[in-house]
């Protein structure tokens, strides 16, 4: 297939190479004349292990040239990568100002061959596709494109290894369009990973979300480490063997968006490891916002319940997780306290008079009247809310009857598999 690759930076160049790996031929296309005669001349303008090779192998094949012309690029090839550069802007917004200028210069091959297939790789905010799209296709008047998002997830280093051997695909694929040529240019390669379809603001946002995962265990591991020292622990040691843990730690678990944390556990030692780190040389202000996070929260999702039609607030979930009759730092009493107006509470089984222990003592602080506005019937609860907030994981199966005619507000999806039945559901309120 014949490909044209707009933007001769890190991940123009890596594709670039790789594609001609898998028997395509390529034409790379940049505003920059040194880039285009290095490619030319067979050398990658950026190094990268492995790619020189491949560079030498298909230019003395004929199958990568690289030119100025845009146009004349569009115009030879099939399908176009656009992977041009998308720096900041004053405002700290990614700047898509590359892309559009690439959307002019391909509009004339758009009219002559009346269809073309353009692939976004650049890291771009959600709604850039979308917009690119409606824009080419306005300024063509005698031709439209098909558009789909393939983000990459290349590093540098080990970027050919990680082409080949991704952890999967991404194509965000609009409804109306045809991705078939991209499919198409991607069965040259055994690549082993799934493929994930997706829509194409899905598919834009994953690669900065990574991007800022990888971030935050970076900064993680290094304010542990910080701490770690400061006790004359070795960091590299104690990071080694939390990523040890498969089950909690490096895997799924906690990574489901949903509501606040609590417990006896979780709340304690975020501040106490903020507090050992608020003592060492410039601190762990990551540490250190944890805490404030979950709290901003729980402060969101009130805020949108309060805004929610309903004469009176329910919330089904007093324990701080399901399964348990703890309610030491429970988000839902949290929750309870920060709303306009008391909310009644429901549970099918909790007592306040059966509370004993540091069970206790948190509830007679928090929530001293908990018993007055406590309700175990089901029917009951019901009749006297308009709006329901599900704060845990527990099955509510008393609670489908009668909630159809109210509002809910459900950001662990208890109630996820009656939406359609529900007036007004809201998963992710916040």
């Amino acid at each position: 297939m014949n490909v044209s690759i707009f933007g001769l930076g890190y991940v123009g160049c890596v594709t670039a190479g790789c594609l001609t790996d898998g028997g395509h031929t390529v034409y790379g296309v940049d505003i920059n004349p040194q880039k285009v005669e290095q490619v030319n001349a067979g050398t990658p303008p950026v190094d990268e292990p492995g790619l020189a090779d491949l560079f030498e192998e298909a230019g003395s094949e004929g199958r990568l040239q690289a030119t100025t012309d845009a146009a004349e690029a569009a115009a030879s090839t099939d399908i176009s990568f656009v992977s041009v550069g998308t720096p900041l802007d004053e405002t700290g917004k990614l700047s898509t100002t590359g892309l559009y200028n690439v959307m002019d210069s391909v509009v004339p091959a758009i009219e002559e061959k009346g269809e073309h297939t353009v692939v976004i790789r650049s890291t771009v905010p959600a709604g850039t596709t979308r917009s690119l799209r409606n824009y080419l296709n306005d300024q063509s008047e005698a031709g439209e494109a098909n558009f789909v998002v393939n983000p990459e997830f290349l590093r540098e280093g080990t970027a050919l290894s990680d082409f080949y051997d991704p952890p999967y695909v991404v194509v965000g694929e609009f409804a109306s369009d045809d991705a078939s040529a991209l499919y198409d240019l991607y069965d040259a390669f055994e690549i082993d990973a799934s493929t994930e379809i997706v829509s194409p603001e899905l598919a834009e946002s994953v690669k900065m979300v990574n991007n800022a995962f990888h971030a935050l265990k970076i900064c993680f591991a290094n304010e542990v480490s910080s701490i770690a020292a400061s006790e004359g622990i070795d960091g590299t040691e104690l990071m080694g063997l939390v990523a040890a843990d498969r089950k909690l730690n490096i895997s799924p678990t906690y990574l489901k968006p949903g509501f606040a944390f609590g417990g006896s556990c979780l709340p304690k030692d975020s501040r106490s490891i903020a507090t050992l780190g608020s003592e060492i040389p410039a601190g762990t202000p990551l540490l250190g916002s944890v805490t404030d996070s979950n709290d901003a929260h729980l402060e969101r999702i009130a805020a949108a319940v309060d805004g929610l039609p309903g004469e009176r607030v329910g919330i089904a979930g007093i324990s701080f997780k399901s399964g348990t009759d703890d309610m030491r730092n429970s988000p839902g009493l949290r929750l309870a306290q920060l709303l306009e107006e008391t909310p009644l509470l429901y549970s099918r089984s909790i007592s306040p008079a059966d509370a004993v222990g540091s069970n206790r003592d948190y509830m007679e602080k928090i929530f001293p009247d908990l018993e007055s506005f406590l309700v175990n019937d089901p029917e009951e609860f019901l009749d006297r809310v308009g709006t329901v907030v599900f704060t845990n994981t527990q099955e509510y199966d008393e609670l489908v009857p009668g909630i159809e005619d109210k509002s809910v507000c459900d950001p662990v999806g208890t109630m996820a598999e009656h939406a359609s039945e529900i007036e007004r559901y809201e998963r992710a309120i916040w």
